[in-house]
C-alpha cells in the first residue's frame, strides 16, 4: 500500500457537517468513550445532549466479583506479557464499554503504577480497585489506594520502617495525587506523612497487604499543623481538607475531559461541587460535562495512542484485538502501553501525541491491518470513508490527500484500504 501523502499537522480544528445537536452528540461520545461506532450518532438523533450526559454519567460500569477476579488472576511468570493489557483493550471496545470505562482509563494515569516494578498479579488487583472507585467517592479511593499492594511496591511504601521511613509514597500522594506541588505543605509534612504511612508489607506470593506493628511509627507526629497519633483515615481526611485538594483534583479532570483553559472562578466552582457532594465523583463529572465549556471544546484535544487505537479498532469493526491483525508492538511503537507509564506522573495529556513521530507510528500500524470482510461493501470514496470514521467535515488538506490517494491507487489495488488508513491517521481523527 502506498502512503505518500503528508497531512498538515496543524489542521486540527474542524466542524462536523451536521446540525448543532448532532455535532454535540458526536463530541460527547468522542470524549466520554473510546470512539464512536459507525452509525452511533445517527441512532442517537433527537437525543438532548444533556440527557445523553446524564445517561453516560449514570453508567454503573463493569467490575469482576472478588471470586471472578481471583479466578482470572494474572501470574508474572506464566502469563504472556501482553495478556493483561490486551484483556483491558478488549474491554475498551466492548459494546457496553461506556463512560465508566473511560474514567477507569483516566484514574489509571492519575494513581500511576508501573507493573515492571510490581507484578501482573498486583496490577490486576489494583485494576479492580480502580474499577470500583472510578465514579465513586474520591476519599474512599485515596484510602484504598494507600493500602494497595501495587502502589505500595511502586512507591516504596512496602517495607517502609517507621523509624527510618521511605518518603516516596508520602511525597507523591501530596504532590501528584491530592494537592499539587507547593500547595500548603513543606518537607517536614512529607517526612511526617512518611511516618504515618509506614509499616506496610506486601506478600509477593499472595499479594496480601498487612501492617507490622513493630515497623509502624506509633508516636505523635506533627502533620499539616496538627500533632497527634494518626490513623490512615485521619491522614486522608486532613489532606483532603486542605484548600488545594479539591482544586487539584478538578484541574486534572478538566484538563483531560474538557481540555480548555480553566479559569480560577470555574476551578473554584467545580471544587465546590466536589466538596459539597462529600467527594463523590459522579456529581462533579455531571457538572463538568453539561457545562458550555465542555460542549464547545470540539476538536481541541489530541487523542492519546490508546484512545486512538480503540477508536480505530471500532472503525475496523473489531470485537477483539486477539482476533484482529493488531500486534502489541504496534502500541509500544506509539509510546503508550497500559500498565507501563513512563514515570509516576503518568502520560502527558498534550499535543505531543500529534507529532510527526506519532503519525508515522500510527500509519505503520494501520498498513499492517487487513480490511475486514464486512467493510468491503463500503463505497471507495473519500466521503463515505470519512463518514464511516466519524469525520463529517474534513479540512481541505485532508480532503485533498484522500482525493489524490484514490485517484492514484484504484479500488482493485486496495484503494479502499488506503482511504481508510489515511482517514485514521488524519489530524481530524487524531483529535476529539
Amino acid at each position: 500500500m502506498k502512503v505518500g501523502f503528508i497531512f498538515d499537522s496543524c489542521a486540527r480544528a474542524y466542524n462536523l457537517d451536521m446540525d448543532t445537536t448532532g455535532t454535540q452528540l458526536a463530541h460527547i461520545l468522542r470524549r466520554t468513550s473510546f470512539g464512536i461506532r459507525p452509525g452511533q450518532v445517527e441512532r442517537l438523533r433527537g437525543t438532548d445532549p444533556s440527557t445523553l450526559v446524564d445517561e453516560l454519567v449514570d453508567d454503573e460500569g463493569w467490575a469482576l466479583s472478588a471470586d471472578e477476579a481471583a479466578e482470572r488472576n494474572f501470574d508474572q511468570e506464566n502469563d504472556e506479557w501482553d495478556a493483561l493489557p490486551m484483556e483491558w483493550l478488549d474491554r475498551m471496545i466492548r459494546p457496553d464499554a461506556g463512560f465508566h470505562e473511560r474514567m477507569v482509563w483516566y484514574w489509571h494515569g492519575h494513581f500511576t503504577t508501573n507493573r515492571g516494578e510490581t507484578s501482573n498479579m498486583l496490577m490486576w488487583r489494583q485494576h479492580q480497585l480502580v474499577r470500583r472507585h472510578a465514579l465513586g467517592n474520591f476519599r474512599d479511593f485515596c484510602f484504598d489506594i494507600l493500602h494497595d499492594g501495587a502502589m505500595l511496591h511502586f512507591l516504596d511504601g512496602a517495607g517502609s520502617d517507621g523509624d527510618n521511613p521511605n518518603e516516596n509514597l508520602s511525597r507523591e500522594f501530596l504532590e501528584l495525587f491530592t494537592l499539587g506541588r507547593n500547595a500548603g505543605y513543606g518537607e517536614e509534612d512529607i517526612r511526617a506523612g512518611a511516618r504515618i504511612l509506614s509499616g506496610f508489607w506486601v506478600d509477593w506470593e499472595t499479594g496480601d497487604v498487612h501492617r507490622e506493628p513493630d515497623n509502624t511509627y506509633d508516636r505523635p507526629v506533627r502533620f499539616l499543623g496538627e500533632r497527634k497519633r494518626w490513623t490512615m483515615a485521619e491522614y486522608v481526611d486532613t489532606v483532603l481538607a486542605m484548600p488545594a485538594a479539591a482544586e487539584h483534583v478538578v484541574t486534572g479532570l478538566h484538563d483531560h475531559f474538557v481540555s480548555t483553559e480553566l479559569s480560577d472562578d470555574r476551578r473554584r466552582e467545580l471544587a465546590d461541587v466536589l466538596r459539597s457532594n462529600d467527594w463523590e465523583i459522579r456529581p462533579l463529572m455531571r457538572a463538568m460535562l453539561q457545562h458550555p465549556d465542555f460542549l464547545e471544546a470540539r476538536g481541541v484535544r489530541t487523542r492519546q495512542p490508546v484512545e486512538w487505537l480503540t477508536a480505530a479498532a471500532l472503525a475496523y469493526g473489531w470485537s477483539s484485538f486477539g482476533d484482529s491483525d493488531f500486534e502489541y508492538w504496534q502500541l509500544y511503537a506509539t509510546g503508550q502501553a497500559p500498565f507501563e507509564p513512563p514515570n509516576v506522573a503518568g502520560w502527558p495529556d498534550d499535543d505531543r501525541w500529534s507529532s510527526a513521530t506519532q503519525v508515522v507510528a500510527r500509519a505503520n500500524a494501520v498498513i499492517h491491518w487487513e480490511l475486514p470482510e464486512e467493510l468491503l461493501n463500503l463505497e471507495p470514496t473519500p466521503e463515505v470513508v470519512l463518514a464511516h470514521c466519524g469525520i463529517h467535515n474534513p479540512s481541505e488538506a485532508t480532503q485533498r490527500a484522500l482525493d489524490q490517494a484514490i485517484a492514484n491507487q484504484p479500488e482493485y489495488d486496495r484503494g479502499l484500504d488506503l482511504l481508510l488508513a489515511l482517514a485514521l491517521v488524519s489530524p481530524e481523527f487524531a483529535t476529539c
